[in-house]
């Protein structure tokens, strides 16, 4: 398997990502990404749902459905979106392949989809980076794991700049959209010169299993409405739960430890389950960070302030914003919860602002309950100093159950 290092060492640097929905159908453009001049595209073997490359890339990949044997048919491929309009210069097809080109000294995130007929078939994310994805090695003297030093998406590890953010994605879903900012306000995308944004779609009471919908509609934010049913809480895969539809559920991220197909990390890493959070927690008992959280030269703009009344500012304060920030040897950027009402994210202008990442898992008190069903997401909350009036990290709570349809970021460990 190559290590992300060799990849861009080699031209390219690659890791998979899906996230699929409506398609802008190929782009013929010269496919180079270097004003036109005729070029080869680097193949990049690895399989995956997303991919990692250099600015100025030009890569072809298999039409692969994640990290399994199988391909997509298709016969076009199309932008679903991208978070930078100059990244993607084209995207096209030859041989069977996927061929993307990206425009030099250019990063972000884009989404890729290959269509047969009408239909979007698979979707991947390609995460278009300068730096290098560090591995970072924890350990609790039993048990290891080895993290990435970001969010999937990410384009900075500092616990101080939104780019820090990455991706968001709803749980066990392997299709991404752009994250968000500090305020909680979501980012915006693009498919090349056009503002696209998700589309919010309430399940009825008849889906119980929505997988391969999700899949052909990748920019679909899907949630049950929960005065339909009493079966769900909110997720996107079904409204009626019963054992089937749970034990699923169970493996979307998670098959016993093992990478799974719909698993939105590159070529040799996989979603961090709990167990692999709690190392963390254990590794870094007191966190790391524990110093002032704060920005005196914030002040909450009036489109936040319009949608999360003032008082959700902590303390009452305008000059007061949780960032997200360093636990042990990994940052946990602010994240709160994209809900299904999609116009900001809950939980960041909060009394008790979080950053959130999802686990692997879902919450084992809640598999035989159908009507709250539930996964895993690692919570780190910022807490009050009153004496000093400024904000520090909390504790690192692994085993935060929440409904599936909210989206928050993801952070990648090796396999």
């Amino acid at each position: 398997m190559k290590t992300i290092e060799k990849i861009l060492k080699g031209g390219a640097f690659c890791i998979a990502l899906l996230s699929v929905t409506f398609c802008a159908k190929e782009n013929a453009g010269s496919g180079s990404g270097d004003g036109g001049k005729e070029k080869t595209p680097i193949y990049i073997t690895d399989r995956a749902n997303c991919f990692v490359v250099a600015p100025g890339a030009y890569v072809a990949i298999d039409p692969c459905k994640g990290n399994s044997k199988d391909n997509v048919d298709f016969d076009s491929v199309g932008l679903v979106w991208e978070d930078n309009t100059n990244l993607v210069t084209s995207v096209s097809s030859k041989d069977g392949k996927i061929v993307v080109a990206f425009a030099a000294e250019e990063e972000g995130n884009a989404v890729v989809c290959a269509i047969n007929g009408a239909d979007t078939t698979w979707s991947w994310n390609f995460w278009v980076l300068s730096d290098i994805v560090k591995d970072i090695p924890v350990s609790d003297g039993t048990n290891s794991a080895t993290f990435m030093d970001r969010n999937i998406g990410a384009l900075s590890y500092s616990a101080y700049n939104e780019k820090s953010i990455g991706n968001v994605y709803q749980w066990g879903r392997k299709d991404p959209w752009a994250g968000l900012n500090y305020e909680g306000g979501l980012k915006k995308m693009y498919r090349f010169a056009d503002e696209v944004t998700r589309d919010l779609q309430y399940l009825t009471a008849e889906v119980k299993n929505n997988i391969s919908n999700a899949i052909a509609h990748p920019m679909t934010h899907y949630s049950q409405q929960y005065s339909v049913s009493p079966n769900g809480n909110y997720s996107w895969l079904s409204t009626e739960f019963n054992s089937t539809e749970i034990a699923a559920a169970d493996t979307l991220w998670n098959n016993e430890g093992k990478k799974t197909i719909y698993d939105p990390c590159p070529a040799g890493y996989k979603v961090a389950s709990q167990a692999d959070w709690n190392i963390v927690k254990a590794y870094a008992a007191t966190p790391a960070d524990t110093t002032k959280i704060i920005d005196p030269s914030y002040v909450v703009p009036k489109e936040i302030s319009d949608k999360w009344q003032e008082k959700y500012v902590y303390q009452y304060s305008k000059q007061v914003q949780f960032r997200g920030g360093w636990f042990g040897p990994l940052t946990i950027m602010v994240g709160g919860e994209i809900s299904h009402t999609l116009g900001i994210a809950k939980n960041v202008q909060a009394n008790q602002p979080t950053a959130e990442i999802w686990t692997a898992n879902i919450d084992p008190n809640f598999k035989a309950s159908k009507n709250n069903f539930r996964a895993y997401a690692c919570v780190l909350n910022a807490s009050w100093v009153t004496a000093d009036n400024y904000l520090k990290m909390g504790n690192l709570n692994t085993a935060s159950g929440l409904n599936l349809a909210h989206e928050l970021p993801v952070r990648c460990v090796k396999e």
